[in-house]
C-alpha cells in the first residue's frame, strides 16, 4: 500500500470536494455524510473531470408506483453527460460496465490519506 497525504480535514467541506494530484493522478477528496471518499477525476464515459459534477442521494424505486429519496448512499454525478456512479464503490448506477476508479482514504489526526 502507498498511503498518501492527499488533504487536510480543514481543507474539505461538506459537499465541496478538494481536487489535488496523488502520485501523479489528479484526484477529488470529498467529504459527504461524515465519511470521506477519494476519486479519479476521470470520468469513464469521455474523460469529463467527474469531480466537478455535483453529489446527492439517489432515487430509488421502493415499488411498482412508488419512489424513494435515499440520501445515505452518496452518488456523483457527471457534469458532461450526467452518468451517475456510486461515490463509494465506483460503480455505475445505470447497466453499464464503466466505473470510477475510486482510492481507499483512511484519516490520521487532521491527515486525510488515500491509498494510490
Amino acid at each position: 500500500m502507498a498511503w498518501t497525504v492527499a488533504a487536510r480535514r480543514n481543507e474539505i467541506t461538506e459537499g465541496k470536494p478538494k481536487i489535488t494530484v496523488v502520485n501523479g493522478k489528479e484526484i477529488g477528496v470529498f467529504h459527504e455524510g461524515g465519511a470521506y471518499y477519494a476519486v479519479l477525476n476521470y470520468c469513464p464515459h469521455f474523460g469529463a473531470p467527474v469531480c466537478l459534477g455535483k453529489v446527492m442521494g439517489r432515487i430509488i424505486a421502493s415499488g411498482p408506483d412508488s419512489l424513494d429519496y435515499d440520501n445515505d448512499h452518496k452518488t456523483l454525478r457527471c457534469p458532461w453527460h450526467h452518468w451517475e456512479f456510486d461515490l463509494a464503490t465506483g460503480a455505475a448506477l445505470a447497466p453499464i460496465r464503466q466505473r470510477l476508479k475510486t482510492y481507499p482514504v483512511a484519516v490520521e489526526g487532521d491527515n486525510i490519506l488515500v491509498d494510490i
